[in-house]
């Protein structure tokens, strides 16, 4: 069962992590003749003993991920298009990452949010490049400062607990019109302070508060990042074998950030960790996500069988699919955990809600609750059909298929069933479909016309939906049109689609379920219903206009870590 309480956090989240790091990803290219191996950290980058305790978010990448740049481009070319959020940062602050940084960097490059929500003017951020040398260091020092001293800036020379600080306001004539393309948790960089430390590392920072900070940090080690419980418990769970890249995010900081809503009652997540790595044409991420304490994760079964048989009904072009089991648990669940999260619960309830509407029946108050085994779930827009297209109904069409199992469970489902059709005042209609006996719920519907010779009455069935019994399943759908489109699928099935089978290959087994989403159809309907999907795109064009599906499994938990792999598919 593919953990839908947490999808939308951690879909917000981890789009945020990699949407952050986009270009970098793609434009670190270390030489690897000059790149000297170097043993991976117990907990996360080397860099992790400047960045305090106090740090909202940290991504960093590690080892020659020059494999990587299929993430965003064939071509190094297009990281100078400013498509990724950290170069676009920089360039606020007259640092052109392409030209300035991207040189010197080794195998490791960190950036680090800081002191958000403490009243600051704006978060205070840290980058840290790992370089070849020392000598590559002071070029990569040398590189900035030369620039703002040209374009009259004032130096500023200083020495903190023995390491020597440079810093300047930076000049009007150097700073980009970036600041338009940044997310309103970030703000254009209005100061620069850096510092060479450990010989290979530079720091760069927007604040000499910030720099400070790391310096401490390096020095005391009970303040590091690494050393807090939460950052140790969800980047030590982490199995993926191949980390190119690792992010820590303090959903308790991060998510009220975003929102600008605080949460009424004590959130359900502390925090996230991200592990990431190539994988084929993609990127395959695997997420720690850890609860809050008193929060324990319920047991839940992983299986080792394929996808569901109800997938042979679905029509291969669903961009939108959901599979698992124990529904009606997980339903009950979502609702508890998104209690922290008004906007995100608003969010699900309402999309959900009418995306598994009809005008007699809603899948997700009336349904869901009530399921105890295997379940498939999918979303047909009305562009992907002509007959869909046709209908005079203007809600979302979706086919729906649960196991019939033998469970008093299942006996009260289908007693529930017939209760909500009497409470609709619908009937139960059997005709013959695609040489399949169905059923439609039907009402009539009286209709006045007005003619020469007066008024008469005529009456008119309308169809509020329908369902099949196929082997074990139950396959319900919003329409006959939607439930013929099943029924004709036959090889054309989604199961049998290469891009579907690309899409949910990486997975480990036994797993609990899947998500899968088509995203160039998906696109338009996740920006009507999530406008932050715009201001993403405005910074991600690149990269997103190469990604063509992304794909969700949970896999594992303890009590308190919920363990899940997500695969962005590119092409």
């Amino acid at each position: 069962m593919v953990k839908l309480r947490s999808v939308c956090l951690q879909l917000l989240a981890s789009i945020l992590a990699l949407l952050l790091w986009g270009g970098p990803v793609w434009a670190l290219e270390t030489d690897p003749e000059l790149a000297l191996p170097q043993p991976e950290p117990a907990l996360g980058p080397t860099s992790a003993h400047f960045i305090p305790d106090t740090t909202s978010l940290m991504v960093s990448l590690m080892g020659n991920s020059s494999s990587l740049k299929i993430v965003g481009s064939a071509s190094v070319a297009a990281s100078s298009q400013f498509t990724d959020l950290p170069a676009a940062l920089l360039a606020t602050g007259g640092i052109d990452y392409q030209q300035d940084i991207r040189p010197w960097v080794n195998d490791e490059i960190t950036f680090a949010l800081t002191n958000l929500g403490k009243g600051q003017a704006q978060p205070g951020y840290l980058l840290a490049v790992k370089t070849r040398s020392n000598r590559d260091a002071d070029a990569l020092v040398e590189q900035i400062w030369q620039q703002q001293a040209a374009a009259g800036g004032t130096i500023n020379f200083e020495r903190y607990k023995g390491v020597d600080m440079i810093s300047a306001q930076v000049s009007s004539s150097l700073a980009s019109a970036q600041s338009s393309r940044l997310p309103g948790l970030l703000k254009p960089v209005q100061y620069l302070t850096t510092a060479n430390l450990d010989d290979r590392f530079v720091l760069i920072a927007n604040q000499r508060q910030v720099l400070q900070q790391a310096v401490d940090t390096m020095n005391n080690p009970t303040t590091q990042l690494a050393k807090r419980a939460e950052y140790r418990t969800a980047i030590a769970t982490l199995t993926q074998k191949q980390k190119s890249g690792i992010a820590y995010l303090d959903l308790e900081k991060l998510i009220p950030a975003i929102s600008g809503q605080s949460a009424t009652t004590p959130p359900t997540y502390r925090s996230l960790g991200i592990a990431f790595g190539e994988f084929r044409q993609g990127l395959l991420a695997e997420t720690a996500l850890i609860a809050r304490s008193g929060r324990e994760f319920s047991a839940v079964k992983a299986t080792e069988v394929e996808p569901m048989t109800a997938l042979s009904y679905f029509p291969g072009n669903s961009p939108f699919v959901v599979s698992g089991s124990n529904l009606g648990t997980l339903w009950s669940q979502i609702n508890q955990d998104l209690q922290g999260y008004p906007n995100i619960k608003t969010w699900v309830n309402q999309t959900l809600g009418n995306w598994g509407k009809t005008r007699g029946l809603n899948l997700t108050s009336k349904i869901f609750p009530w399921v105890d085994g295997d379940y498939a779930w999918a979303l047909l827009p009305d562009s992907l059909s002509p007959v869909l297209s046709a209908q005079a109904n203007t809600e979302a069409n979706w086919l729906f298929a649960y196991e019939q199992t033998h469970s008093d469970q299942a006996q009260q489902l289908a007693n529930h069933l017939n209760e909500l059709a009497t409470e609709q005042e619908l009937g139960t209609s059997p005709f013959e479909l695609a040489g399949c006996k169905v059923f439609a719920w039907t009402r009539l519907v009286s209709q006045e016309i007005d003619n020469t010779k007066g008024s008469n009455l005529t009456f008119k069935t309308e169809v509020t939906g329908a369902y099949a019994n196929i082997d074990n399943q139950k396959v319900l759908a919003s329409s006959p049109e939607a439930l013929g489109l099943a029924l004709d699928a036959g090889s054309d099935a989604l199961i049998n689609q290469r891009p579907f089978q690309d899409a949910i290959a990486p997975f480990d087994r036994p797993n609990q379920g899947f998500l899968y989403l088509d995203w160039p159809v998906m696109r338009p309907i996740l920006k009507k219903n999530l406008p932050v999907i715009s201001k993403l795109e405005s910074n991600a064009q690149t990269l997103l206009s190469k990604l063509r599906s992304v794909s969700i499994s949970s896999y594992g938990e303890t009590p308190e870590v919920q363990h899940s792999q997500w695969y962005f598919r590119f092409g």
